[in-house]
């Protein structure tokens, strides 16, 4: 039983279950969305705010971890955080209005922010030092994988109502998820004083996660509108829409893993080379549109290097302030929420006045200064001046 207890407990499975219900949280409600908006007799827009709900939500819950004097144990963070999907997606299911449904967004946004901060930190924490690519590499692969394999469970469950996807999925891993962290020992709260209170402040830390979230914002609108772009530029069916989007999240596992060798030493250099990559596919995927095979295949590309880039930047996040790993990743956890934010609004812009050519350019734009805020010549800070 103890070795049954400490195999479930592995940071590497633990904080794999903590991202994948992060992600399951967040990928349901698309391909419901229709059902849900024909139920409540609203417009599909108006569904689709409660996304922001849940990311604004998440956004703050991250911008409130990293600000507090004082916090509980990342076992405690994170078993919050799984309970609070769990819950979400039960009130979910059995929402009687759509302002209920709304008010369980908003309690899923909570879980996720807690999830997604606490947990790529805990990946900095938990391990020994020579584990913490390997572990750092499990916890993100989380993310991909929960669309990967959360995605056809959901649209086959969904077939049979809107609200069984709610559980079949999210309130199923969330509750999986709090079983294995309660396999984990207990950590010790943290009070923060002095200096360390202003880590979320610091010029360094402020820079980092200013760039992420231009890096976040530019990828979740190509994680948002890449689909519209295959079925209006391309004579193909939703479903085939749907594999190629899953071909897509599929490439972004085996670049996660290949960026291992590279943890140990992350540099602001391969940082900003890799932004500035993300920048000229984007470019190439509106503005070009060379065929479905060419497109699918930039596409798969830009998830390959999202994977090494979610790594990269994850531990020199870290490294810009070692002694509050938790305070640097829930600043960049609320940059990816209100990544969302930003990305859907710039994109849906972008795409009204002129198209997916005008998209690409936007994209294009927001990687590119995500790279100079990122880039050595521009970002690096003496170490003297952020002591």
């Amino acid at each position: 039983m103890r070795r049954l207890r400490h195999g479930l407990g592995n940071p590497s499975l633990v904080l794999f279950a903590c991202l994948f219900t992060s992600q399951s949280a967040l990928l349901v409600l698309s391909p419901i969305l229709v059902d849900v908006a024909r139920e409540f007799d609203v417009s599909t827009a108006a569904a689709g705010q409660l996304r922001s709900i849940s990311g604004a939500i998440g956004g703050v819950t991250a911008l409130m971890i990293a600000t507090a004097a004082r916090r509980p144990g990342l076992r405690e963070l994170l078993s919050a955080g799984a309970a609070l999907v769990a819950l979400g997606s039960v009130i979910s299911a059995a929402a009687p209005s759509f302002a209920v449904l709304a008010v369980a967004q908003a309690v899923l946004g909570a879980g996720v922010g807690l999830l997604v901060a606490v947990g790529i930190a805990a990946a900095g924490e938990w391990p020994p030092p020579h584990r913490r690519p390997h572990v750092l590499a499990w916890t993100i692969a989380g993310m991909p994988v929960a669309w990967i394999a959360g995605m056809p469970v959901v649209g086959a469950v969904a077939e049979h109502g809107w609200r069984a996807a709610w559980l079949a999925v999210p309130a199923l891993s969330g509750v999986i998820t709090l079983a294995l962290l309660r396999m984990r020992p207990a950590d010790l709260p943290s009070r923060r004083t002095g200096t360390a209170i202003a880590t979320w402040r610091r010029p360094d830390v402020a820079r980092f996660t200013g760039g992420e979230l231009l890096a976040n914002a530019a990828w979740a609108s190509v994680l948002t509108y890449s689909g519209a772009l295959l079925l209006e530029s391309y004579a193909i069916t939703p479903t085939v829409a749907a594999l190629c989007l899953a071909l897509m999240a599929t490439a972004m596992v085996p670049g996660t893993f290949s960026a291992r060798r590279h943890v140990t030493n992350p540099t602001p250099h391969l940082l900003t080379a890799l932004t500035a990559f993300q920048g000229a596919a984007a470019l190439a995927v509106g503005g070009l549109r060379l065929g479905l095979g060419v497109t699918i295949a930039l596409l798969a590309v830009m998830a390959f290097v999202n994977g090494v880039r979610s790594m990269i930047a994850s531990a020199l996040g870290m490294d810009t302030a070692p002694e509050d790993r938790v305070a640097v990743m829930s600043m960049r956890a609320a940059a990816n929420q209100f990544g969302y934010l930003l990305g859907a609004a710039a994109g849906g812009l972008a795409l009204a006045v002129d198209g997916f050519a005008l998209l690409g350019l936007t994209l294009a734009a927001m990687f590119v200064l995500a790279a100079l805020v990122h880039s050595p010549a521009i970002a690096r800070v003496p170490r003297e001046a952020t002591t």
